[in-house]
C-alpha cells in the first residue's frame, strides 16, 4: 500500500467530527509536511508598513529624554540633514525628509529649533562688581545631525544632538526605519521590495 494512504488513514483517525474541507486541507498539509511537496515560492518577510513619522517622532523624544536637564533653556538647535553612510554624496529627499521629522518633534517639546547655520555661544557679559554669578546657565548652541545605512529590509538610523563650542555629544539615540513603500519613494535606489524567491521542489 502506497504511504500515502497511511498517511490518509492517520488523518481520517483523528479528525472525527471534521467537515470535509477541513479534513481534506489536512490531509494536504499532512502529505506536503511528510513529503515535502509544497509549494515552490515562499515569502522572505512580511513587509513592514508601519509610518516612518511615528517612529522618527519616537526617536526625537528618545533625544529630547537626554537632553532634559543637560541643555540649558532656549539653547538654539540647528538641524543638518541626514547622511547616507554607504553614499555621502546621496541627495534623495530622504535624510532632509527624516531630520525635519525629528526636529518638527523636538520644536514641538519646546526645544529650540533652527535650520539656519549654527553659530557659537556668545561669550558672557562681565560681571558689575559685587554682582554675582548668574542663575541660569546661558544657551548653548547645538547641532541636530544624523546618518543612515541603508540595508535589504531595514534602514539603520542614528541621531545625535552635539554642542557647537567643544562638539560634546548630549544624547544620541539608534533605531530602525523598514524598507516599503513609503521609504521607497524617497530613495529611489530602492526601486524594488523583496517579495518571493523559488525554492527547489522535492518528492520521494
Amino acid at each position: 500500500m502506497k504511504a500515502w494512504v497511511w498517511v490518509l488513514a492517520l488523518v481520517l483517525a483523528v479528525s472525527g467530527g471534521c467537515t470535509w474541507r477541513e479534513t481534506k486541507k489536512s490531509v494536504a498539509d499532512t502529505k506536503n509536511f511528510v513529503f515535502d511537496t509544497g509549494a515552490t515560492t515562499k515569502t522572505l518577510y512580511e513587509e513592514d508598513d508601519s509610518p516612518t513619522i511615528e517612529l522618527n517622532y519616537e526617536a526625537a523624544d528618545a533625544l529630547a529624554k537626554d537632553l532634559k536637564g543637560d541643555l540649558p533653556p532656549n539653547s538654539p538647535i540647528s538641524v543638518e540633514r541626514f547622511v547616507n553612510e554607504g553614499d555621502p554624496a546621496d541627495k534623495s529627499p530622504f535624510g532632509r525628509v527624516v531630520a525635519s521629522q525629528v526636529a518638527s518633534r523636538l520644536a514641538k517639546l519646546d526645544y529650540k529649533v533652527t535650520f539656519s547655520a549654527p553659530k557659537p555661544a556668545a561669550p558672557p557679559a562681565p560681571l558689575a562688581e559685587g554682582q554675582g554669578a548668574p542663575k541660569e546657565e546661558p544657551p548653548r548652541p547645538c547641532i541636530l545631525s544624523g546618518s543612515y545605512f541603508v540595508g535589504s529590509t531595514q534602514i539603520l538610523m542614528h541621531a545625535r544632538v552635539v554642542t557647537v563650542d567643544d562638539d560634546t555629544e548630549l544624547s544620541g539615540h539608534d533605531w530602525t526605519l523598514p524598507v516599503n513603500k513609503e521609504t521607497r519613494e524617497m530613495l529611489p535606489q530602492l526601486k524594488h521590495g523583496g517579495s518571493a524567491s523559488p525554492s527547489v521542489k522535492t518528492a520521494f
